[in-house]
């Protein structure tokens, strides 16, 4: 049950695939949303240029911007270039997970075959012996990917579009020269507007690399029987969250779903093989190659430790008041799925 040299080989250039498809569709979704943004700037300015006309030298009331015909037509082209932003993240990120799913499926024969002695076979005739996921199943998976990413976007455009609303309503302090109230509010209402491409780029990435991280089970669950479970992998680095760190190494069933990682989470899952004198074959296996996560944390400089634990989590951690695994805590998400986070300190303390 060593995963070796190979074996992490494969896994990263299966992700990686899965990496680029989403960071095509990252950059896709802002050039669209960037030249959005310049039609609806060019509209906003318009819209509070006549209405510091309309307060005559004073910033107009609500009830003033709220009944301004330019302003309305500034949010009802907003909202317009908001729902088809919405529609281009929706096929965006469906053809994308769709993609993943069928690669990453399709490269878990050789990642368990990796794990094989040598007096198996060679790696090729290995990898034709284990199971490949069914059409069936992977549609199913994709399917499901695809509902999530419908129903998450589909409110992108109201939301983004009440939240222009109350910026353009919002009141000013009072004494602002009115000309610089307009340009503020420009920058708050395009604000508004540029936070609905925050949240279609986590919805596109996280789903993304959920249906990567279930076609990979898929093509796990399909071999079952020479596997002994997965193993949480986490980018050991600074972006990695405490939650990841403490993670990474676990071994879960194998038809347990995940890793649970959260909203744009970059963990991955490898499945572990039995023993090789589980399997027949009476030879000592080489030692595992997954890092210890502990290990490698304690040989981080102290700069880095503190930027991704906290002073709070740090503390506790050199006090030996909480165990690595207290580090993480798995929360419900209705609507979507359980993931593990970051404990809050109180809770550690």
């Amino acid at each position: 049950m060593a995963i070796r040299a190979d074996t992490l080989r494969l896994l990263a250039e299966i992700r990686s695939r899965t990496d680029s498809l989403a960071d095509g569709v990252t950059r896709r979704l802002i050039a669209a949303w960037a030249r959005a943004h310049e039609e609806i700037t060019a509209e906003l300015v318009a819209a509070v240029d006549d209405l510091v006309v309309t307060g005559s030298g004073q910033w107009p009331t609500s009830g003033q911007i709220a009944r301004s015909a330019r302003a309305t037509r500034a949010l009802a082209i907003a909202s317009e270039s908001l729902e088809r932003l919405a529609d281009l993240a929706r096929a965006e990120a469906s053809a994308a997970a769709a993609q993943s799913a069928q690669a990453t499926a399709s490269g878990q024969a050789g990642v368990i075959a990796s794990q094989f002695p040598e007096q198996a076979g060679d790696l090729a005739t290995l990898t034709a012996r284990f199971q490949r996921v069914s059409a069936s199943a992977l549609a199913e998976i994709v399917a499901r990917t695809t509902t999530r990413i419908t129903s998450l976007t589909r409110p992108l455009s109201a939301q983004a579009t009440e939240a222009m609303r109350r910026e353009l309503v919002r009141g000013v302090a009072l004494g602002d020269n009115p000309r610089v109230a307009a340009r503020q509010m420009v920058e708050r209402v395009a604000g508004a507007f540029d936070g609905g491409l925050t949240r279609a780029l986590t919805i596109a990435r996280t789903e993304i690399l959920d249906a990567y991280r279930n076609a990979a089970a898929a093509g796990q669950i399909a071999n079952a029987e020479v596997l002994v479970g997965w193993v949480w992998l986490a980018e050991l680095g600074a972006r990695t969250c405490p939650a990841c760190w403490a993670m990474h190494g676990s071994l879960h069933p194998v038809d347990e779903l995940g890793p649970l990682d959260h909203p744009n989470g970059r963990c991955s899952r490898a499945p572990k093989v039995r023993s090789w004198r589980d399997l027949g074959f009476d030879v000592d296996e080489p030692p595992d190659l997954i890092p210890d996560a502990r290990t490698r944390f304690t040989a981080l400089p102290r700069a880095a430790q503190m930027q991704i634990m906290g002073p709070g989590r740090m503390a506790a951690l050199d006090s030996g008041q909480v165990a690595w695994p207290d580090l993480a805590r798995r929360q419900a998400n209705p609507g979507w799925r359980d993931s593990y986070t970051p404990a809050p300190v109180s809770a550690l303390t």
